[in-house]
């Protein structure tokens, strides 16, 4: 199994990604553009672990969140991996409470290590990844302002399983941790 921990996204925002999208392909921005219904924030992506060990995923995830408190967050900008001029990706930046999801990351990443689990060393870069292989594009988009920044609350950790079904990638969640309302 293929597996991440990461924080789903409100209707509300998805959309607010989606009309951004639209907006970017106006102009002649081409590439994977990522369905509503995956965008989302990779806390720790794991790759491929025994389902068996769901269960100590899940109890290592809800002792990093016992403590913890839902926070806002907000969708404020465009980015890419790894520039503009290369990108590789393209994605929507985080703004608002980053500190508190920056720490819920790295008590996850302590106890996975803790644990055994081979974890990425590339440091944490909270965004959502809006489209992937962008083609060459004959725009600037840098300067590019997102039409409805999102604001939503961040108030459970998901532990996902990313599979190919019919030829399409698909994310069902595994687990849902609550944080304290």
């Amino acid at each position: 199994m293929r597996i991440y921990i990461g924080v789903d996204l409100p209707a509300c925002v998805k959309e607010s990604l989606l009309e951004s999208q639209l907006q970017l392909k106006k102009l002649g921005v081409k590439g994977s553009w990522k369905s509503a219904k995956y965008l989302h924030i990779t806390l720790e992506f794991l790759g491929e672990v025994l389902p068996e060990t769901i269960p100590v995923l899940a109890k290592i995830v809800d002792t990093v969140v016992s403590d913890k408190k839902a926070f806002r967050l907000n969708i404020d900008r465009i980015g890419a991996f790894p520039s503009f001029k290369r990108a590789h990706t393209i994605w929507a930046g985080i703004n608002g409470s980053v500190r508190k999801l920056n720490q819920i990351w790295s008590d996850l990443h302590t106890e996975l290590e803790k644990n055994g689990f081979e974890l990425q060393k590339s440091p944490f870069s909270p965004h959502i990844s809006i489209l992937s292989h962008p083609k060459e594009m004959e725009t600037d988009i840098s300067s590019f302002q997102l039409r409805r920044p999102g604001k939503f609350t961040i108030s459970e950790i998901i532990i996902f399983e990313s599979k190919e079904v019919d030829g399409k990638r698909i994310y069902p969640d595994l687990y849902r941790a609550k944080l304290k309302l």
